[in-house]
């Protein structure tokens, strides 16, 4: 059996292709469900419980009591639901661009490759100004991710704690400060659109890395 130039080449993994069309759906359903997340922040937001502070006096003494306008069920639910959506949004995006970056470049293609040539070297200065791009991208996703489930959890320890017997009056009432989960749907529109922008980036890496592996096929040599 005979053996070409093509066999020493690593096959394609098109499970883990950007450019598929899982990778594209992948982020649209990311998109969505932030934008639903940010909807569902707003009706948290709009929704959450306002303390009322009484204060009864007597000839012997004060009494500072509180009561709550509602039992808060409501925009606990919006933000269980938002806190969910988002992190389903994170994982499934980031989960499949985990394995699509971290999927190494074939190594054959370097040794062919000419360092003299000023076009290969740009291609190299590119990719490497993507790859810290992807990998900024990647962090500040991150941290703007858990910036929104921080602050979507304290909303929901606030307001669960006041499911029962909420138009009783007490002597201590938590309230969710006002902005909290506005903040939070904020973050968590910011986590998807950084990333499609990761996305972006990361399509525009594997293009180079394309481009860079058919020039280096062109430079193999002919043995014959």
């Amino acid at each position: 059996m005979a053996i070409t130039y093509g066999d020493f080449y690593p096959k394609k993994f098109k499970n883990t292709d950007v450019s598929s069309g899982v990778a594209i759906f992948l982020v649209v359903f990311s998109i969505l469900c932030g934008l639903i997340a940010f909807i569902l922040c707003l009706a948290a937001e709009g929704s959450r419980s306002e303390v009322t502070r009484l204060l009864t006096s007597t000839p012997s003494s004060k009494d500072n009591s509180c009561y709550y306008s509602n039992s808060g069920k409501k925009p606990l639910a919006c933000a269980i639901a938002a806190f969910v959506l988002l992190a389903i949004a994170m994982f499934s995006e980031h989960g499949y661009m985990l394995i699509a970056v971290a999927n190494p470049q074939p190594p054959v293609l370097v040794a062919w490759a000419t360092p003299q040539d000023p076009i290969a070297a740009a291609t190299v200065t590119r990719t490497r100004d993507l790859t810290w791009q992807i990998c900024c991208l990647f962090l500040t996703t991150w941290i703007s991710f858990a910036l929104a489930e921080v602050f979507l959890m304290i909303g929901m320890g606030v307001e669960s704690g006041h499911l029962s017997n909420w138009r009783s009056p007490r002597p201590n009432c938590n309230a969710v400060r006002p902005g909290l989960f506005a903040v939070a749907g904020i973050f968590g529109l910011i986590t998807v659109f950084l990333g499609l922008g990761l996305y972006l980036t990361a399509l525009r890496t594997q293009r180079l890395h394309l481009e860079k592996e058919n020039a280096a096929r062109g430079t193999i040599p002919n043995p014959l």
